[in-house]
C-alpha cells in the first residue's frame, strides 16, 4: 500500500472511530426537554390565571443533545404579561453544556364584552347590543371588557361588527348625570318604589357611584346612576 493510500485508509478509520465514540454517547430525550418546558410555562401563567392552557410546539426530531447528567434549568426572559407565543429556554451545565429553546403558546379564556350584533359608529349602546362570550385574551390587543355595564350607554367610536371585543379605546364615556342637574332618585322598599327630586353633587357615568342631595329632605344620599338623570338609592 503506498502512501497516500495508507493516509486515506486512516483517516477514514479514525472518522469511523469518532463517529461511533459520539453516537454511542446517550442522547437527551426531546420528551423530558418539552416535559420540563411545559411545567415551567404553566407554572408561570398560573401564578397570574386561572385555567390557563399551554400549546407546545415540538422540537425537531433531528436534534441530537448529550443527555444531560445533572437537572433541566428553565428560565424565559419574558416580560410581557405572559399570553400568547413566547419561548421558553432549557439549560444543561454538565457533562456538556447546552441550551435549547422551547416555542410555547399560552392561552386564557375569560368572559369578556362582545357585539351581539352589527353595530354603527357614535351609536349609544344599550344592553341588547351586547353579549358576553369566552375568548382567548391572548389574541385581545387593544383591552377588553368584563361587564356589559362597562359600555352601557356610552357611544362607539366607530363601527363594530357582530361577535367583534369591545374594548376601551373604541368608546366615548358619555356622561349620564352632571354636577348641579336636577334628576331622578329611585328608591325600592319592601316591593315598593319611591321617586324623588334631587341635585346631582358631581358629574356620573353609568354604574357610577355618586352623592346626591335631596330636595325635599336636603340630605345627602349616594345612588348609582342607572340611566341619563336616573340615580338609584341602595336600600
Amino acid at each position: 500500500m503506498n502512501r497516500i493510500n495508507y493516509t486515506s485508509a486512516l483517516t477514514i478509520f479514525l472518522g469511523l472511530i469518532i463517529s461511533l465514540t459520539v453516537n454511542a454517547q446517550p442522547l437527551q430525550s426531546l420528551e423530558e426537554i418539552e416535559h420540563v418546558a411545559y411545567m415551567y410555562g404553566m407554572s408561570e401563567a398560573q401564578a397570574r390565571y386561572d385555567n390557563p392552557q399551554i400549546v407546545m410546539e415540538p422540537l425537531d426530531k433531528r436534534l441530537r443533545l448529550e443527555e444531560c447528567a445533572g437537572e433541566l434549568d428553565a428560565f424565559s426572559n419574558s416580560h410581557n404579561n405572559g399570553l400568547g407565543n413566547r419561548t421558553i429556554g432549557i439549560k444543561c451545565h454538565t457533562p456538556v453544556a447546552w441550551t435549547v429553546y422551547v416555542p410555547i403558546k399560552v392561552k386564557v379564556f375569560l368572559p369578556v364584552v362582545v357585539a351581539a350584533r352589527p353595530l354603527a359608529a357614535k351609536q349609544i349602546i344599550t344592553k341588547a347590543d351586547l353579549r358576553i362570550q369566552q375568548h382567548d385574551i391572548s389574541t385581545i390587543r387593544q383591552g377588553y371588557l368584563k361587564n356589559t355595564d362597562q359600555a352601557v350607554g356610552q357611544q362607539l367610536k366607530y363601527s363594530v361588527a357582530q361577535g367583534i371585543v369591545l374594548n376601551p379605546k373604541s368608546l366615548v364615556i358619555q356622561k349620564m348625570v352632571r354636577r348641579g342637574e336636577q334628576i331622578t332618585l329611585i328608591a325600592k322598599a319592601g316591593g315598593m318604589e319611591v321617586r324623588m327630586s334631587g341635585t346631582a353633587l358631581s358629574d356620573a357615568t353609568h354604574g357610577q357611584r355618586i352623592q346626591v342631595k335631596n330636595v325635599s329632605s336636603k340630605r345627602i344620599v349616594e345612588g348609582i346612576v342607572d340611566a341619563p338623570g336616573i340615580v338609584r338609592i341602595m336600600m
